[in-house]
């Protein structure tokens, strides 16, 4: 108002000056009578006519002398590093109803990332979501036939209706007046809405942070009775629960907005995740899952998850294959001592060979409330809030630990809590390929594991709380055999592997070469092939001594 007023106190003192009055204009130019600036004179924008008849070309009117915030804002927009100028939407002779709009250069954008496409599009306009600075507004009228009192809504009296009030007001609504009452909500964006930014606002901007609708009024007409109030505007934008846990993800701690993935409204893709995890997915494509889209990348990792896969513990990895696989106990009937094997190892520890296997280990504490996992609050109340347990732990400062800094370190913190402090262990895949082809082996694949080369032997870590998360301490050495039996290992040692019949007929099946390579497949020392032969003898001497003793009967 203030601007309109002083541009006709402008144009009325311009007007003296100038010979040329708007009428004079307007014989030639009458339909701008009904534009905009139709209230203006001419000579306000068009300040270089001196006379009648004008000259064919006259200078571009400044936007920004009336216009210089707007001017200011666009700059800064998308469309004016595009090279657009104010005329490109703007056309002042043109009538206000004949304004372009959004959908006049962008009517063919679907908004395929945007849940409930077509609600937001029907109720917020394009700069709610699209402009760098809006103050947006929402309104909720309530018309009732019925009379209602304002407790009925401001349940505590401050003159403010928050989510859980509106929520119960629209139960009893439903359940007493039902369809005598009616509610309309219209979504108002202002602020400037020339600054249109290269990519719109995120879920979280206006599901979480309200960084669009701040303020929201609550009108309420009931029986001819009217009052206003404020209202928590996600009662209007609900919260998505799904947002709040999401910045705790490996993807949100990255910075990975939603719409980088959710590219469409459809289920999101192998191809959407091969852009991140280009390797991962290279080793995944050619295999069996992946062949015939038996199983997409999301049906085995939930995108949306808090704990990362190195967070997670043996049974939480297998239960991500028994999704599908809901009878892999009964397949691995075979495998001696199966529900051992499964209490430690997860599936891709055998059905992955290239992925990279570790033995890891945690630091236990039983109490009265049973057995659990060295927190970050057991090591700050036995050391003081400021120690770290991997300082504690690593004396000589290198990142790796070894069993006389260990040792010390339990003794030390059996000394100063009052529960029973061990340390468990299992074996885990550090680093997986996605190669999941490999089938059973019922012979000879227990050699991977029950051998001294094993190859987790070398990669060995111990997982120390911090006061974020954990640490992964690298181990030197084996922690097994230097801790105290009083500290309640609670871990199996691997064994060597046995040999079986099979092994054995193999063994005399083959000739030259193909025995060496059988060898070092079973991995057999020559000691053991020794004793299997001097155990043939004595079993091929007894049975003669036997054939002699009835033959002769002595």
């Amino acid at each position: 108002m203030r601007r309109f007023l002083s541009l006709a106190m402008l144009s009325l003192f311009l007007l003296p000056l100038c010979a040329i009055a708007a009428e004079e204009c307007l014989d030639c130019h009458d339909k701008y009578k009904k534009t905009n600036h139709g209230k203006l004179d001419c000579v306000v924008c068009h300040n270089d006519i001196k006379d009648l008849p004008h000259a064919d070309k006259l200078a571009k009117p400044a936007c920004t002398s009336c216009h210089a915030e707007a001017a200011k804002s666009f700059q800064a927009s998308v469309h004016s590093d595009k090279g657009f100028k104010c005329s490109g939407c703007h056309n002042v002779h043109t009538p206000a109803q004949d304004t372009k709009t959004c959908v006049s250069c962008h009517s063919r954008v679907v908004h395929k990332t945007l849940p409930s496409a077509q609600k937001h599009l029907a109720e917020v306009e394009c700069s709610g979501c699209h402009a760098r600075t809006v103050q947006g507004h929402i309104n909720v009228k309530v018309d009732s036939k019925q009379s209602m009192a304002r407790d009925t809504l401001d349940r505590d009296g401050n003159k403010f209706v928050d989510v859980g009030e509106w929520k119960d007001f629209l139960v009893h609504s439903y359940s007493m007046v039902k369809d005598s009452y009616r509610i309309k909500r219209v979504y108002s964006v202002g602020g400037s809405a020339h600054n249109i930014g290269a990519k719109a606002i995120s879920c979280n901007g206006c599901h979480v942070e309200n960084k669009v609708f701040q303020k929201a009024t609550l009108d309420v007409n009931a029986a001819g009775q009217r009052f206003r109030m404020g209202l928590d505007p996600h009662s209007m934008i609900p919260r998505l629960p799904m947002t709040d846990l999401y910045g705790l993800t490996s993807h949100g701690k990255s910075g990975v907005l939603c719409q980088d993935c959710h590219v469409s409204q459809e289920r999101i893709d192998d191809g959407v995740c091969a852009r991140c995890h280009a390797k991962a997915y290279g080793a995944y494509k050619g295999t069996k899952h992946a062949k015939g889209t038996a199983a997409y990348c999301t049906d085995c990792h939930d995108p949306h998850k808090v704990k990362t896969y190195r967070e997670l513990g043996t049974g939480e990895r297998i239960s991500v294959c028994a999704r599908c696989h809901t009878n892999y106990m009964e397949k691995h009937r075979w495998l001696p001592h199966a529900e051992l094997h499964f209490m430690y190892l997860e599936c891709s520890t055998c059905h992955s060979p290239q992925s990279e296997k570790g033995m890891v280990f945690n630091i236990s504490v039983s109490g009265a409330d049973g057995k659990r996992k060295l927190t970050y609050d057991d090591v700050a109340a036995a050391f003081g809030s400021r120690k770290r347990a991997r300082n504690l732990i690593d004396v000589n400062g290198d990142g790796r630990i070894v069993s006389s800094e260990i040792v010390p370190f339990f003794e030390d913190l059996k000394k100063k809590t009052r529960d029973k402090v061990g340390i468990e262990g299992s074996i885990v895949v550090t680093g997986v390929y996605h190669d999941y082809s490999q089938v059973q082996k019922r012979d000879k694949v227990c050699a991977t594991c029950h051998s001294e080369d094993a190859p987790f032997y070398q990669s060995m870590y111990l997982v120390l709380p911090e006061e974020k998360g954990f640490s992964y301490m690298p181990v030197k050495g084996t922690v097994l055999s230097t801790v105290p039996s009083s500290l309640g290992v609670n871990f199996f040692l691997l064994g060597e592997t046995k040999m079986r019949w099979s092994d054995v007929k193999a063994f005399l099946g083959a000739r030259g070469e193909a025995r060496r390579e059988l060898l070092q497949e079973l991995g057999f020392r020559w000691v053991d092939i020794a004793g299997i032969f001097l155990c043939l003898a004595v079993l091929f001497l007894v049975c003669i001594h036997i054939i002699l003793r009835v033959v002769f009967r002595r």
